[in-house]
């Protein structure tokens, strides 16, 4: 009886350290911290971070983006394109099939039929998917006739389009275009991707378990590939305020903990987003997609001349101490997007007004607003030291070059959820806020401020270079600086700084495709290899 005591010990520790291992860095397990548990596996209108990544790993597309940022093939074996480059023809590779999860009363097939309906819910007016405008380019997506997708046979689909689009494998392998077996989802009553017994995923990982702590996705060992992901509620980011943005939102969201790095070195999380400097020697991947700017309620008389606002701006952007990670903006769209494959902001250059005098730019703002002087002017900032300093400097060069205009104006912290709201409500003066565009799309970017959203500044002109841009498959860079430029010159959003930050991996872990427009991580091709 002793031995088998001390038998039954020892199994209970071998069993403890493999769960300890699978939970953090070691193995062959990746976690990875979230705001909020993927609520929906629904791949046709999955879009906040977690849930994106979880249908990125759950789902596989015709198509699926490689670590280069190229479009290969995944579950089609080929395809060919029409000489027009209007019609994509693929075929599908053989043993295609859904995962069997153990609630499901029957194993579905998986055909060229999946595919289509899958694209048929996108447009289906009662899914609101948000990926209606990716393939706004499809035939019949304006309801003028049938949908421009089709099954000819079960290993066969067919696309048809309005137009050549060179980005239309990239599209492809988007949650929006994976693939929906209509029986399932007509027989989940409306519940589709709500529960595990309402998820019919095909992806190169299954799902495992699915509570209110996370989501937990497996697939078979092989090799050194990693075989476990784990989508975990990030309850530190809810007990400790920190002051490091994340990425993925067009105004500011929840900020990524500034102990990222911390974590991943310390074993807690397989890889989290923080600054780049926070690295170290552990592995990264660096981009900048975050514009930090002040912004201007120009329904604020005080604040309603385009002069007061550029004199602002231009003040603001002139402090030279920066913290590290911080540089000089030249433009409100950041770095990390590109246009026709190569850097936007490396084709235009910078789009910042130019802006002379400032303190007779400001004296003469305030005139045309029949006002001698600035009175009460409250601008607020994010809580965390970082944006304090920055913020004090900002004001210190305002006092040096705009002298007793600036003696009005009083500072004021506020958590970085409600400072969203309120400049969503317009009830601000000046706010120092970040944006992250949500996609690569730079139109897009751009097209959230059109309508006098954030400050109430209209302008028939942007509003219109920002239609045309939105027609348009591949955008010029001159076309989409000429947008920014119209943006920028009116005052209300004044490009103060980029910031950098970067996905911080283990030691050992390679081939993470990522995508900071989210963020989204792709573990098809990921493995551990020990650190």
């Amino acid at each position: 009886m002793r031995v088998l005591r001390i038998l039954c010990l020892l199994l209970c520790l071998f069993l403890a350290v493999g769960f300890l291992t699978g939970c953090g860095s070691g193995g062959a397990s990746f976690t990875w911290r979230v705001d909020h548990v993927p609520a929906n596996l629904d791949p046709q209108i999955a879009q906040d971070s977690p849930e994106h990544i979880a249908v990125t790993n759950l789902y596989r597309g015709l198509t699926r983006i490689d670590e280069n940022g190229e479009a290969v093939l995944d579950c089609a074996e080929s395809y060919t394109v029409s000489a027009d480059g209007l019609t994509y023809t693929f075929t599908l590779k053989d043993g295609l099939a859904y995962t069997k999860l153990k609630k499901h009363e029957k194993e579905y097939p998986l055909t060229a039929a999946d595919f289509v309906f899958g694209m048929e819910r996108v447009f289906r007016e009662e899914t609101a998917s948000p990926y209606r405008d990716l393939f706004a380019n499809l035939k019949g997506a304006d309801g003028t006739g049938a949908l421009g997708v089709s099954a000819p046979d079960e290993r066969t689909v067919v696309y048809q389009l309005n137009s050549p689009d060179p980005a239309f494998l990239e599209k492809l392998a988007q949650p929006g275009a994976m693939p929906c077996n209509e029986e399932f989802f007509e027989h989940s009553a409306g519940a589709y991707g709500l529960s595990a017994a309402t998820t019919l995923a095909n992806g190169h990982f299954y799902l495992y378990n699915w509570n209110e702590n996370g989501l937990f996705l497996r697939r078979s060992a092989s090799g050194s590939l990693i075989t476990s992901l784990r989508i975990v509620l990030d309850t530190t980011a809810q007990a400790t305020p920190t002051p490091e943005p994340a990425s993925g939102t067009s105004v500011a969201q929840n900020p990524t903990p500034a102990t990222g790095a911390a974590a991943v070195a310390a074993g807690d999380v397989t890889a989290a987003i923080d600054e780049a400097s926070a690295a170290g020697s552990l592995p990264s991947i660096p981009y900048t997609s975050t514009t930090w700017a002040l912004v201007f309620n120009c329904e604020d008389r005080q604040l309603s001349s385009q002069n007061v606002r550029l004199a602002l701006g231009a003040s603001a952007a002139g402090i030279e101490q920066l913290p590290t990670g911080f540089s000089a903006a030249d433009g409100l769209i950041p770095p990390a997007i590109q246009v026709n494959g190569s850097g936007y902001r490396d084709a235009v250059g910078s789009q910042m007004p130019a802006v002379g005098d400032v303190k007779e730019l400001c004296r003469t703002g305030l005139s045309e607003a029949g006002l001698q002087q600035f009175s009460g002017i409250q601008v607020l900032y994010p809580e965390g030291t970082v944006y304090q300093t920055l913020i004090e400097q900002v004001s210190q060069q305002w006092q040096k070059e705009l002298g007793a205009f600036s003696a009005y104006f009083t500072l004021k912290a506020v958590p970085l959820d409600e400072l969203k709201s309120t400049v969503s409500s317009g009830d601000y003066q000046i706010a120092l806020l970040p944006f992250s565009p949500t996609s690569a799309d730079g139109t897009a970017f751009l097209q959230q401020f059109t309508d006098g959203a954030f400050t109430g500044w209209e302008s028939a002109a942007f509003d219109s270079q920002g239609n045309q841009l939105a027609g348009q498959l591949d955008p010029v860079a001159s076309e989409l600086a000429q947008a920014e430029q119209t943006l920028l010159a009116g005052g209300a959003i004044s490009p103060l700084w980029y910031q950098d930050q970067a996905l911080v991996m283990a030691p050992g872990v390679e081939h993470v495709v990522f995508d900071p427009f989210g963020p989204v991580l792709d573990l098809t091709w990921a493995t551990y290899t020990g650190g």
